[in-house]
Formats: C-alpha cells, structure tokens, sequence
C-alpha cells in the first residue's frame, strides 16, 4: 500500500488517511510517501509499518542512537530538534481547540540547550544471556531487555555506574531474577545524580535479600566513581514498580544534594525530583512570572513533592502551603525548608483532592503540578468554590490539561499557555498555563 503522512499522533507516529480510515505508522514523517504494510488493525485505527520509503523529509536526521529502532526510550530521533519542538508544540495547541474547544494562542516552545545527556536519572532492568549479565531498558512493547551500553539521554556518568556494577556483578557469578524461574538475585539499578552538585546515588534492587560479595563490589565502584555519595540496597519483589519503600543504606546516608536556582535539595530514592533540572528551573521561572506573586499572596503548591515550587514561591509570597501525598517527600520538603531558612512555608501531607475538599482557608494564588491523569473532579470543583484570583497549571499531558481546562474555563480566563520541552527524543512535553478569574 502507497501513502503520504499527513499529521502526527500523540506519540510521534505518522498519520496516513487511507479512505475513512486512520493508520498509525512508526518512523514516517509528515509529507513522506511509502509503501506500508498493516500491521495490525484497532477499533478505530489500524498500525502500520514501512517497508519501503518513496520519499524522505529534509526534517529526517539519522537517530545517533544505535539502539534506536529497538530501544522504547525515545520515540523522535530521527526528527531533527526543531521539528520535534514544532511537533510538541502543535500537539498542545491541537489539544486545547480539540478537546477544550480553547482557541488561545499557544507561545513558543521554551526550548532545551541540551537535547542529549539531560537527564539525571538512569534506571536500567538486568536480564542473563549465554555471554553473561547484561543491563539495559526493555525493548518497546516487550519485557526483553535489550543489552546497552550507553544511553544518549542520560548523563554519562550514570550509564559508566551501570556498566561497571554489571561488569562486578558478572564476575563474581550473580544472576539477574528470572520471573519465570524464578531464580537469580539482581533485578534494577538505577543511578540519580546531583547536577550541579555531581553527587551520585547507586540505588541496587533485588529480589531476596543478600548480597554476594558486597564489601568488594561496593569498594571496587566507589574506587572507580568516587562521586558515588551513597549506596542504597532494595529488595523489591514487586512487578509494578522498581523502586520499594525500604532503603537498606550500605554507603552514605541515603540521599544527595542537588541545587536548583538559589535553593538546596535533599534526594532520596522516592524522591519526585525533575530529570531535567536546567529545563525545570526554567519551568519554575516562567511559572512563577505568569503568577506575579506579591508579599501580600496566600500561595497554594498542590502536589509539591519534594518542595521545589513551594521554596521558589516563598521568595515572593506571604506564605505558601504545600500538599503532598508521600509522607518521605513531605519529609524532605520540610528540611529542605529549613536548610534554605525558608520559614514562610508549610507542608501537609494528604491527598491534595480531599485536602481541596475539606480545606476552610482561602488561597489567592493556586499552583499545580499534577500526574499524567491531571485534576480530580473534586478539585476542580473545589477551585470553582474558592475563586482564587489566579491559578497556574504545570502539565506533562496535554490531554488531560485540556480536559481540565475545559472544565475550569467557566471560572477562568486561559490567559497564556507556553510548552517546554523537558523530555527531548521524545513525545513527552510540559506547559505552563496561567488562569485569571473572570
């Protein structure tokens, strides 16, 4: 079958129209012809693949990463950055007329000054072959894991933690669990560092408890990466998450430092820290300009994890309350605070939708940096009882933002939305939207 792309999904995929119906095609650009074959066929779409290019975009760019076409990772290097960005940016626009029938113009996507080794998190599954351990990320749409060496969007210095605590591992004969036998031992690693501070956490997860060889694995990597500031051991049986709730710290004190702007924060291994922290920052800022905080501002940060926006918000309001669900983020918000003097700020750990919801206080100015599925119905209507003067919406899905506003532009003027691009190589992308009472 011969067709043109004419859009894009969600997720970077071409859209080819053949007739009345939709097909999805991985690696096909808009504008470019080729011969496809279905794949496999949805409800209302089917999938294709390219089996031959008849024409080719001058925004193709070969992916740099040799794992490219297998890794599920990333899902845009083979668009050069610019189109990436006018794709993200088209996405957040397409969402708002869409879904929240919104036609306010959408500002240029705040872009990144490093598409490539910007994040500062690395986590990577471990699996046994006939050559040995191997580490690496699952393969898309399957529990392979695919043997890697370096990941191009990570710090550097994470992806050498892994090879070498793979390299040990390996020597000393330790298995990688094997959910179908049952057997082995080592599950995750996963590597957080501190950008502009270069501290470095190994966090080691396993299925059972030991540890073989312990005392030579944990000298030999802290000899050869002495920025290792802490070595943390979970055992972790769980198939729905990789990180546990139980820290067994067998090198340092179990978290790191990392500053952002004027302010230090603590990291633990629950820790919810932004993976892009020069892009963050730059969230921050734009978030707390569109907001014009004053002294004479009561500031709500619903969902404040570990107290970024709350600190950052400080500096300009009378007081600012954070609600966060995790007891340990609640933890380190708190002495966040107080390593940084910052003493017009209160944390409370609960859910931020029954917070909303039995709250009596009123706040003038309501931020909020929710998870992929956005607003509960409960906080919304929460937000439309209060009638703060002015809310700002942090959102990593354009989607749900768009349902949210949807509901919100009753109350509220969508004043401004700007995209930022905190996930490069990927389809992931953040915004900022500033809400005025009507």
């Amino acid at each position: 079958m011969k067709v043109k792309a004419v859009d894009y999904a969600h997720d970077g995929r071409g859209v080819v129209k053949t007739g009345k119906d939709l097909v999805f095609v991985p690696n096909l650009l808009i504008g470019e012809e080729a011969e496809i074959t279905i794949r496999s066929n949805k409800k209302n779409y089917s999938i294709g693949e390219v089996k031959n290019y008849l024409s080719l975009s001058k925004e193709r760019v070969t992916p740099p990463c040799m794992y490219y076409q297998q890794c599920g990772g990333c899902q845009l290097q083979h668009m050069t950055y610019e189109h990436q960005l006018e794709m993200k940016q088209k996405r957040v626009s397409d969402a708002l007329k869409h879904i929240a029938k919104l036609y306010v113009p959408v500002d240029d996507i705040i872009k990144s000054t490093s598409p490539f080794e910007y994040r500062n998190k690395i986590q990577m599954a471990f699996a046994n072959t006939k050559e040995g351990l191997i580490a690496g990320f699952y393969q898309a749409k399957t529990k392979k894991v695919l043997n890697i060496n370096t990941c191009l969007i990570e710090h550097e210095e994470g992806n050498q933690v892994i090879q070498t605590l793979k390299i040990l591992l390996d020597s000393y004969h330790v298995k990688a669990y094997d959910p179908i036998t049952k057997k082995g031992w080592i599950k995750h690693a996963v590597v957080k560092k501190g950008i502009y501070t270069n501290e470095l956490m190994l966090i080691i997860i396993s299925q059972t408890e030991g540890f073989k060889k312990q005392p030579q694995i944990i000298s030999a990597l802290i000899q050869k990466h002495p920025n290792i500031k802490t070595i943390i051991h979970q055992v972790n049986p769980s198939i729905y998450k990789v990180i546990g709730d139980k820290d067994h710290i067998i090198y340092g004190d179990g978290f790191i430092h990392d500053t952002l702007g004027e302010f230090t924060f603590k990291i633990k291994p629950q820790s919810f820290y932004q993976v892009n922290p020069p892009q963050a920052k730059k969230l921050y800022d734009l978030a707390l300009e569109l907001a014009k905080i004053n002294k004479q501002d009561t500031v709500l940060d619903a969902y404040s994890g570990v107290g970024t926006i709350s600190l950052f918000a400080s500096k300009k309001a009378k007081h600012v309350t954070g609600v966060e669900l995790i007891e340990d983020a609640v933890s380190d918000a708190n002495y966040n605070a107080t390593i940084n003097h910052i003493d017009n700020v209160k944390f409370v750990c609960a859910d931020a939708e029954t917070f909303m919801v039995s709250n009596q206080s009123h706040f003038d100015i309501v931020i909020v940096d929710p998870p992929r599925d956005g607003l509960k119905p409960s906080f919304i209507e929460s937000i439309k009882a209060m009638k703060p003067k002015k809310m700002v919406y942090i959102s990593c899905e354009p989607s749900s933002l768009a349902r949210d506003l949807m509901q919100l532009k009753t109350l509220f003027h969508v004043k401004k939305v700007v995209p930022v691009d905190m996930f490069s190589q990927t389809y992931h992308v953040e915004s900022v939207s500033l809400l005025e009472l009507k």
